[in-house]
Order: C-alpha cells, then structure tokens, then sequence
C-alpha cells in the first residue's frame, strides 16, 4: 500500500461521531467496503478516507484496530439508524 493509507469510515447520519478502521491492504479495504456495504442499512453512511483528521464532520473518531470487531460495530450502528 506504500504511503498511502486507506480508512473506512462508519457513521450514523445526524449524530456526531464515527467508527474507523485502518486498513492493511488496498486488497483488504476493496473485501471489507463489500463486506459493510451488504451490510449497510438506510441512515449509516460508510466511505474511504486517506486521512480522516481532515475531515471534520465525520469527528470524533472511534479508531477501531481489529477488523471483525469494526464489522461487528457497524452492524451495531445499522440497528441504531
């Protein structure tokens, strides 16, 4: 992935504050955006960041190290929408 990095975003829309995950691969982001969006229910908004400190609306961040337990979360945000 060289420098570059790529973080998926989980939101709920019109509540303050996201869940992030850090991906380890570009492979590994293109799996696990096809993964949340199967997933996605009406009012949670999932994007790629490459830096989401510039990204104020999405703030505050809740980074999220392990990737099922950032898939189990937003499954969690999706019966909170």
């Amino acid at each position: 992935m060289g420098d570059k990095k790529i973080y998926i975003v989980a939101k709920v829309f019109d509540k303050p504050g996201c869940l992030a995950y850090l991906c380890k691969t570009s492979n590994e982001a293109w799996y696990l955006s096809g993964i949340l969006e199967v997933l996605q229910a009406v009012g949670v908004q999932i994007v790629i960041l490459d830096d989401p400190e510039i990204y104020s609306e999405y703030a505050p961040y809740i980074y999220v190290e392990d990737m099922k337990d950032f898939i189990d979360r937003v499954s969690r945000l999706n019966r909170a929408a």
